[in-house]
């Protein structure tokens, strides 16, 4: 289950009004400024040669100029480079050049983009085309020669500029379904750098759209350990928005306290389609300010992954749709902002009046219709209280700005009640200075009280517990529950009877001693925060000192991290084995790696969490080979992270006795395995006609996967490159010569990514 989204606590800070702000690991609760803000680069700059140079581009296709799917549309791992055009569900529409140049690049994949077109143009802009069917008579010529020449189905071919120079409506390819997806043309323009940018930016690319964007949802979110949303530490999703003078509104006030962040679910419509794409801009305001903005004009071909840092992920795993945030998360440098700091668009509450504030949001699609949702967010100030004294007939409370306390809720009860008894006393009722607020109250029929203070905005205080008279019991044991989040640990306390006295912290780190301070969440609940040394690998012991039922307690655990820096490199093995390498920039946020290790079967596994981290430059892991007794010759390393095993490497490290692999998305599980079994042959047919034959078939395999590069078929000795559709693990060849009448031999051999080889001979004949 991912984690609760009241511990996603970015590192970072607010630039003048709008400021983010760190936690106070030592007490546990403070957050104070970050000390540094960074500047993310900008697109708006070259927008208008872009414009300029790729307006008298022609479309690509007569298939249609509908759009089914727009340009940085979320996709798992990466943004939607380009736009996909409808061909109606059928293939073999004009695939045209839209523009001079030459074809630079020819790649076939059975996955993916499939058949795909790169065509570089006279002004440095390329073109590309992909999920083709089929090519020109002069690059089908040039394809066919690379793929005898390399004996596979894939290539990659780059190619210079006088092979293969194409003229603006050149017919080069045909429209099809090759790799994922149904029939479809995948259209894309990028810059000199391979850098997709938005076709939709030339002014001949106009399609008709008199449709303003639909705002589904608006998702808020805490970001900080004490940051809440209505005075719960949970996001909140708002959506069916009433209209209120031509403006969609969210018509209830929202309580914030602390650091927090808006997304938006929005997607857009053309005139004629009912089809759902992504938008193209948001703004989003706050009491008239602009604090964030965006267009998505330019994606950086190194840096798409960034989609997971632009998008609020833990709402994409948990179901609740695809909100795209209003505000810079950390770690995210994509070009999409106009000039703003990390962290521009999070409100922190803290620097703002206390009380109400509106905010706007204004969704755009390329063609300027907007959408706009209106609606007011309420800055709370939580007040900091202590109980200072007490007599039987008053409470003395100490804190920091005692005077916006607005009123006060006192909780009593007998130690063996279940039930607290509540007294409201609003200002007025008790007396309140610059150090100190007396509250009346009979204390005497109670064991135990709980206070909490609110301002006049509602802001309410964490609670604090006074036991006037403790009643012995047995002690009960202090769980400890460690939770690694973004950039700090979560301590968390619990026991099945009462915390007499507020809990003591201890956390052992090397040689170093840290003492931490815990907050009250309930009388039997108590939680803390750490952030650990960067520079320390292996295990912390927490210590617990507390009272419990009136008693002494005590309670430890431990705890076995791996820190990786954002700005540093470096090397270490863990306690399970693993060998771990990493380079500064390898994370994006510091990230505290922790290893389960599984021995089963005499063969190893490690997960590695937290699974839901985004890596940057990625992390190398060296798994060490345990099992000496195993042929391994189909040994292998395998990872997964949601789905299946996926293969990895079959090369042992010289010396090491290891496999390697580089994990540059996510964390996740690796496994050193065996796989014995061949891949299979599904039912194959052999139709034979008048001098020609049509082949297909189906392939399995159980473990590491058929290697279509190994899918070898020969006609009579002679090898023939088939098709191969990956999605579908299908293969079919119709035979490009005339045949002979007679008797013809098939042969086809397939290997599986551990070299696991099978074979089928099988003989037709041509009448």
């Amino acid at each position: 289950m991912p984690l609760p989204r009241k511990f996603i606590a970015p590192i970072i800070i607010f630039f003048a009004l709008i400021n983010t702000s760190f936690i106070d690991h030592n007490s546990g609760t403070k957050e104070t400024p970050f000390r540094k803000t960074e500047k993310i680069n900008t697109v708006d700059s070259d927008i208008d040669d872009i414009r300029s140079s790729i307006g008298i581009y022609i479309w690509p296709t007569d298939a249609s100029n509908r759009i089914t799917s727009s340009f940085a549309e979320y996709r798992t791992n990466h943004f939607h480079g380009g736009i996909d055009i409808s061909t109606n569900g059928q293939t073999g529409y004009k695939v045209l050049a839209v523009q001079d140049g030459y074809v630079s690049r020819i790649k076939i994949t059975p996955n993916g983009y499939g058949k795909m077109l790169f065509v570089r143009h006279n002004d440095g802009y390329v073109s590309t085309y992909a999920h083709l069917k089929s090519f020109n008579e002069a690059i089908t010529k040039v394809t066919r020669t690379e793929q005898f020449r390399k004996e596979t189905y894939s290539v990659d071919l780059i190619l210079d500029s006088v092979q293969l120079p194409v003229n603006q409506g050149d017919i080069i390819a045909y429209t099809g379904e090759t790799g994922f997806g149904p029939p479809h043309l995948h259209f894309e323009l990028r810059d000199h750098n391979l850098n997709p940018i938005n076709p939709l930016l030339s002014g001949n690319y106009t399609i008709p759209d008199n449709i303003p964007p639909h705002i589904r949802r608006v998702m808020v979110t805490p970001i900080g350990y004490s940051s809440t949303i209505d005075n719960s530490s949970a996001a909140k999703y708002f959506s069916r928005f009433p209209r209120s003078k031509r403006q969609l509104t969210i018509p209830q006030s929202i309580r914030a306290h602390g650091l927090v962040g808006f997304g938006v679910d929005a997607v857009d419509r053309t005139d004629g389609v009912w089809g759902r794409t992504g938008i193209h801009g948001m703004d989003f305001y706050l009491d008239d300010r602009l604090i964030f903005s965006m267009e998505l004009n330019k994606v950086p071909v190194d840096e798409t992954k960034q989609i997971d840092l632009h998008y609020d992920l833990e709402s994409i795993l948990e179901g609740k749709g695809k909100f795209q945030k209003l505000y810079i998360d950390q770690g995210n440098s994509l070009p999409f902002y106009n000039s703003k700091p990390e962290a521009a668009g999070i409100i922190n509450t803290d620097l703002l009046t206390e009380g109400s504030h509106e905010y706007r949001i204004v969704c755009t699609d390329i063609q300027g219709n907007a959408s706009t949702l209106t609606g007011t967010i309420i800055a709370n100030h939580r007040p900091e209280i202590n109980i200072s004294s007490y007599t039987d007939n008053e409470i003395v409370l100490s804190g920091n700005n005692l005077e916006s306390i607005d009123k006060c809720f006192v909780y009593g009860k007998r130690s063996f009640q279940t039930i607290w008894s509540q007294h409201t006393l609003i200002k007025g009722r008790f007396e309140i200075s610059d150090k100190e607020l007396r509250l009346p109250i009979n204390t005497k029929p109670y064991d135990v009280v709980k206070v909490v203070a609110a301002t006049q905005a509602g802001s309410l205080s964490l609670p604090i517990f006074h036991f006037i008279k403790k009643t012995y019991s047995a002690v009960r044991d202090i769980h400890i529950k460690s939770d690694i989040l973004k950039d700090y640990i979560l301590f968390t306390l619990t026991t099945e009877g009462v915390f007499t006295e507020t809990p003591e912290l201890i956390v052992h780190e090397g040689s170093s001693n840290r003492s931490l301070s815990a907050n009250a969440i309930e009388i039997n609940k108590y939680q803390a925060t750490f952030l650990p040394s960067d520079s320390y690998h292996g295990e912390r012991a927490v210590e617990v000192n507390a009272e419990v039922n009136g008693k002494a307690a005590s309670s430890s655990a431990t705890l076995t991290l791996y820190p990786i820096p954002t700005d540093k490199s470096g090397r270490f093995s863990t306690r399970e084995g693993l060998s771990i390498t990493y380079d500064s920039g390898a994370v994006y946020t510091p990230l505290f790696l922790q290893v389960q290790y599984d021995n089963d079967n005499r063969l190893s596994s490690y997960k590695l969490e937290p699974a839901d981290e985004l890596l940057h430059k990625g992390i190398k892991v060296s798994v060490p080979i345990n099992s000496s007794s195993i042929d391994k010759n189909n040994l292998g390393l395998y990872y997964r992270l949601n789905g299946g095993w996926i293969f990895q490497t079959q090369h042992v490290d010289s010396g090491s006795n290891t496999f390697s692999t580089l994990l540059t998305h996510k964390l996740g599980e690796l496994a050193v395995m065996q796989d014995e079994v061949q891949p299979s042959f599904g039912y194959i047919r052999v139709k034979a006609g008048s001098s020609s034959v049509y082949i297909s078939f189906r392939y399995h395999d159980n473990l590491s996967g058929v290697d279509t590069d190994e899918i070898k078929m020969y006609i009579d000795g002679k090898l023939v490159i088939p098709e191969i559709d990956g999605e579908h693990s299908r293969v079919w060849y119709q035979y490009e010569e005339q045949l002979l009448n007679g008797k013809h031999n098939l042969e086809i051999k397939m290997k599986d990514r551990a070299k696991n080889e099978t074979k089928l001979i099988r003989n037709f004949t041509i009448r």
